[in-house]
């Protein structure tokens, strides 16, 4: 087994529900956003959330990299394909995943499932989320991954640099993870922060648990179902790990 496919595989599905964020807006987002911030695209990329996709919601979500990290190739991808059941605002929001851990070797040998659960515990002009997220059933190469748990916290805000300024959505997040540091071998506390620039540019900066994260999301005026997140793993290469990731997510509402 190899550790790569394991660290990779996340990165894709917190992409992919960055990219959820800014396309729906999952309800969290949604509540916080009005008026003019109701517009542009929010973002937190490169760590867990404290929210879930709606009921309903299916998304599949492709992610490339430029350095995995392990052995193998350099340039490598994996898949997540998830879908969201329940509400989070007026009781459990439930959404389960599937991860396909690398495309260089036998497409569709070797993956793992979360199952994460999600409550809103605060709403009014700061609404709040706390989410579990269970993951492990490994098959394949990461049949070996340990089961992991994170406990993560989701606050969406808006705010105006200047009395006459624009005014922007922001998310702020906060959580502890099992298996978040030292090729996902380890415990640590992840946080980070973004924001809505306009309607089609979210920025976000987060901490791994090792390192930074910087991220920006893209939405596209004439594909309303579709986006793409690009970001940068170990942006100071605090762990000799630095890498560019590119990930393009497509989502279909109110299947059921």
């Amino acid at each position: 087994m190899t550790d790569t496919p394991r660290r990779h595989s996340n990165a894709a599905v917190r992409t992919a529900l960055a990219v959820l964020v800014s396309l729906v807006p999952l309800s969290g987002a949604a509540q916080a956003q009005t008026g003019e911030a109701a517009s542009k695209n929010l973002t937190l990329l490169g760590i867990p959330s404290g929210t879930v996709a709606p009921r309903g919601l299916a998304f599949g979500s492709l992610s490339l990299t430029d350095n995995r990290v392990g052995p193998g190739p350099r340039e490598d991808g994996s898949l997540a394909f998830g879908l969201g059941f329940g509400s989070a605002e007026t009781g459990v929001g439930v959404q389960l995943t599937a991860f396909i851990t690398s495309l260089t070797d036998d497409f569709g040998d070797s993956g793992y499932f979360e199952i994460k659960a999600s409550r809103r515990i605060m709403d009014g002009q700061s609404p709040t989320y706390v989410a579990l997220t269970l993951g492990g059933a490994g098959f394949g190469d990461a049949s070996g991954r340990d089961t992991s748990a994170t406990l993560a916290l989701t606050s969406f805000r808006q705010i105006r640099f200047s009395d006459s300024g624009p005014v922007y959505p922001v998310m702020f997040t906060l959580g502890a993870g099992t298996n978040e540091r030292n090729l996902e071998r380890d415990p640590a506390i992840f946080g980070g922060v973004g924001i809505g620039v306009s309607k089609n540019l979210g920025l976000s900066v987060a901490w791994s648990g090792e390192y930074v994260n910087l991220g920006a999301a893209l939405r596209f005026d004439d594909f309303e179902n579709f986006g793409m997140t690009a970001t940068l793993h170990d942006a100071f290469d605090q762990e000799d790990s630095r890498r560019f990731d590119v990930s393009f997510t497509y989502f279909l509402k109110d299947l059921f």
